[in-house]
């Protein structure tokens, strides 16, 4: 007998379901307000330590801001008129200093808990500007057909509705300047029914990537070169059947900065948000590194070249690991450039390392930047080979603090940490530390 799914009927909430004068004891690690119940812990987003709540009860552990009884002294207005609905920055609500002494706690937090250590060497944060600083964006979209309407914008917070905006206030103006003209361009495209996302880049120049199905037909692709033209972009296209490729295939590689060079990459390479504090954070780990002139220096996760080359630019041996084929290919290409002797490899750095051959040298320093799962069996292979200096560079404190015990139990301390604020007005962080081998 066929069973037909039935969702349970929506329960209205009853003003006996809310839980009222709620105190907010902490921030958690994703920057919501902590309050305490007779039946457990429950997370606000939208609250503030200090402060006084009514909330209203979301599945197991979550709770619905309704009522703010009393206000902390951190809390600000936010200036994004989205920032209720969209869930791109979620700590807007959050003083700007406040936010930054609340990641390097998180930080601390995650040390004390998952590798038994304290830190007591924090540097002030690497800071720059909180607004209008992001140089990637992807935007959501949907096409109802039957309408002819398209929806391009931001998701709502665990959520696939989309909030339509004009503007992104944390996002560079050259890029938010094309919302306008893509909302006039794309429902004229017979891909409008196929598209996935949108994303825009700024870099050397700015570039529109369309995620598609299949390559365009003459005629979008006709209004997609004159759009291209007349607002000074690149077009990329992105479909099922491989990597995203430009519109225009006699175009050249945009290009990025990093500390002391110029780096091509490719739509769909990994690219820090904030340009100004990416380079400010090649500058640091290179100073923390301190590469000395034919010294032995091993990078994991190398990407393009963001820090191999400021690196090599000291004189090193860099020897640089990356999973990605094609991003290893854009890093020797990137040395090329600067008639640099880099030895790019392609690995798997999560198996084990006895087939590598170079992994068989010997080297002075690490230095590593993993994605956020961090690098579980990397770092435990780091230190078996014992170098003398570790840079981390991380962007998931959870997997950072893990990876440190394993550095720990090997003998090694912790010179210097400090927080990049790489995403100001959100609850992600970016962490510097710099590790030395005991004697």
């Amino acid at each position: 007998m066929a069973q037909i799914y039935r969702p349970a009927p929506r329960r209205k909430t009853t003003q006996q379901q809310w839980l009222r004068d709620a105190k907010v004891v902490g921030l958690d690690h994703q920057g919501r307000g902590v309050i305490r119940t007779s039946k457990g812990v429950r997370f606000v987003a939208g609250a503030l330590p200090e402060e006084v709540v009514d909330v209203v009860p979301k599945g197991k552990w979550d709770a619905e801001l309704r009522t703010l009884k009393t206000t902390s002294e951190q809390r600000c207005q936010a200036d994004c008129r989205y920032y209720e609905r969209c869930g791109g920055c979620d700590l807007q609500h959050l003083h700007l200093a406040a936010q930054r002494q609340h990641k390097q706690q998180v930080v601390s937090e995650l040390f004390a808990k998952f590798a038994e250590h304290e830190i007591s060497t924090w540097l002030p944060p690497l800071t720059a500007a909180a607004w209008r600083y992001r140089r990637r964006l992807r935007l959501a979209c949907h096409w109802d057909a039957k309408r002819k309407k398209l929806k391009l914008g931001l998701r709502q917070a665990n959520s696939k509705t989309i909030v339509e905006i004009n503007d992104c206030l944390v996002t560079q103006t050259s890029l938010t300047q094309l919302f306008a003209p893509l909302r006039e361009l794309l429902p004229q495209l017979n891909l409008v029914n196929q598209l996935g996302h949108v994303e825009l880049l700024s870099s050397t120049t700015n570039c529109v990537i369309l995620r598609v199905k299949s390559w365009p037909n003459k005629d979008d692709s006709q209004q997609l070169k004159a759009f291209a033209d007349r607002h000074n972009v690149d077009v990329w296209l992105h479909s099922d059947d491989g990597p995203p490729r430009p519109l225009n295939k006699q175009q050249e590689l945009p290009k990025y900065r990093s500390w002391q060079s110029e780096l091509a990459f490719q739509p769909g390479d990994f690219l820090q948000a904030h340009a100004e504090l990416s380079e400010a954070m090649v500058a640091q780990a290179v100073a923390w590194l301190a590469p000395q002139r034919d010294e032995k220096i091993l990078e994991l996760y190398a990407g393009s070249g963001n820090f191999s080359l400021p690196i090599a630019l000291q004189g090193a041996q860099v020897t640089a690991i990356e999973g990605v084929a094609s991003m290893v290919d854009r890093l020797r290409y990137n040395a090329q450039q600067y008639a640099l002797t880099i030895d790019a490899r392609q690995a798997d750095l999560e198996q084990n390392w006895q087939a590598y051959e170079w992994a068989q040298t010997r080297y002075q320093k690490v230095f590593l930047d993993p994605a956020r799962a961090g690098a579980a069996n990397a770092i435990k292979e780091v230190a078996q080979r014992r170098p003398q200096r570790i840079v981390y560079v991380s962007c998931a404190p959870d997997t950072l603090a893990r990876d440190a015990k394993q550095l720990f139990n090997a003998g090694y301390r912790l010179v210097q940490a400090q927080i990049v604020d790489m995403f100001p007005q959100t609850h992600h962080i970016e962490c510097l530390t710099w590790f030395e081998r005991e004697a």
